[in-house]
């Protein structure tokens, strides 16, 4: 539903409520999956290039439909692909009530993963930032982001112990019932109006999505390089400290949730206020810093670097999303959001397909020596291309 709305003065309207609602009740259902690793190493035996090789392909998929999305959202709208996302993770959800072991249908199932989370994302993300003000688009990403964040740690929470006690099953029914209120709670949401991108098909969207991606790419750049930070440190943190001996790993997504979602809200509108490159480079630098010190990472610190990387990532995302919308026309918003989606995705894909096999062969250690060496090389071109800009803007008469 398309309604016609002011320009709102204040971030907190019923229309920014309604799609966080949307949202975080279908982010409940895929931050279950977040504990796919442990399923794996626990119930399948699987080896970390196995764990690696899973993990990998949501992201996969959602790198490669990018332009398709990114063109639709523009052109059609964003509510039909929020209940779509929401579902295809109803579906996928159920379906892994079926899986016994390690099988092609997991590869299966991890597609689906992808593409529900691309277009419920997408989606709502594009939509939270149609109903901020200009001036506070990186404080509604970040309460958007906060929201998100939460159900990163609640979803573990809940889902873990209720595997604990009543098997793996009814942790999937779990998820599948939030993507149920998802798909409910899609019919209460509005988009404002906008105006809609001319053209149609294949061969325009990827044209349209490759000229704003060339605008876009150093922060493209970045963002690749947080995700495989993000997907080396998520993937493989349990694995980890599973084989020192450790039996609960969700405290680290709760030390992770705890800091992200304070930063968000109690220091949203920071980056809006002292500059969102300067935030984003800063936040970024301690990026580095802590997925750095995971190399020490034991049983007894998965909260105190939970917390550290999540304040880290709080900081960094809605900045960094913030200063790429800076040049980006409202008309292409959809197509910008899921570029910058897009790339943290391709860069969480590479990291988990490739480090996994460095973990196999090298140890855990070593895959967060080198997520923190891309991590740099992220920091880097950030912090040129702002040389750069602030050159050009002191040439110019």
């Amino acid at each position: 539903m398309v309604v016609p709305t002011a320009s709102p003065q204040t971030l907190w309207t019923r229309g920014f409520f309604a799609v966080i609602g949307t949202q975080v009740a279908a982010n409940y259902a895929a931050s279950t999956f977040l504990l796919l690793p442990k399923y794996l190493a626990t119930e399948f035996h699987a080896s970390p290039n196995d764990i690696g090789h899973v993990n990998a392909i949501p992201g996969l998929v959602a790198v490669l439909i990018v332009p398709f999305v990114g063109g639709f959202l523009d052109r059609v709208g964003r509510r039909p692909l929020m209940a779509a996302g929401a579902a295809l993770a109803c579906a996928h959800s159920l379906a892994w009530i079926g899986i016994d072991r390690l099988s092609p249908a997991v590869y299966a199932l991890q597609i689906l993963a992808g593409l529900s989370w691309m277009f419920s994302f997408s989606g709502s993300s594009t939509l939270v930032t149609d109903h901020a003000p200009p001036e506070k688009l990186s404080q509604a990403i970040g309460v958007f982001g906060a929201a998100n964040i939460s159900m990163n740690a609640f979803a573990p929470a809940i889902a873990e112990p209720t595997a604990e006690h009543f098997g793996w099953r009814a942790a999937f029914a779990l998820a599948a019932a939030a993507a149920a209120l998802s798909l409910l709670l899609s019919r209460l949401v509005t988009e404002p109006a906008r105006q809609h991108v001319a053209g149609a098909g294949d061969e325009a969207d990827l044209a349209a999505t490759l000229s704003v991606a060339r605008r876009l790419l150093p922060y493209v750049f970045a963002m690749v390089t947080c995700g495989a930070a993000f997907g080396a440190v998520f993937t493989f943190y349990q694995p980890f400290v599973i084989a020192q001996g450790a039996k609960q790993v969700s405290t680290f997504f709760v030390g992770f949730m705890l800091a992200a979602v304070s930063t968000r809200l109690g220091l949203g509108s920071l980056a809006d206020r002292v500059g969102r490159r300067r935030v984003a480079l800063r936040a970024f630098a301690v990026y580095v810093l802590v997925v750095l010190a995971m190399t020490q990472l034991a049983p007894n610190r998965l909260l105190w670097l939970g917390l550290a990387f999540g304040a880290a990532h709080g900081f960094f995302y809605p900045a960094l999303t913030g200063l790429a919308l800076e040049v980006t026309a409202t008309r292409e918003r959809g197509r910008a959001m899921t570029i910058i989606t897009g790339a943290f995705n391709l860069g969480n894909t590479s990291s988990v397909m490739t480090f996994g096999w460095v973990a196999h062969v090298y140890g855990y250690q070593q895959v967060f020596v080198l997520a923190a060496l891309v991590t740099c090389l992220g920091v880097a071109v950030l912090y040129v291309d702002g040389l750069r800009r602030t050159s050009s803007a002191a040439s110019t008469p």
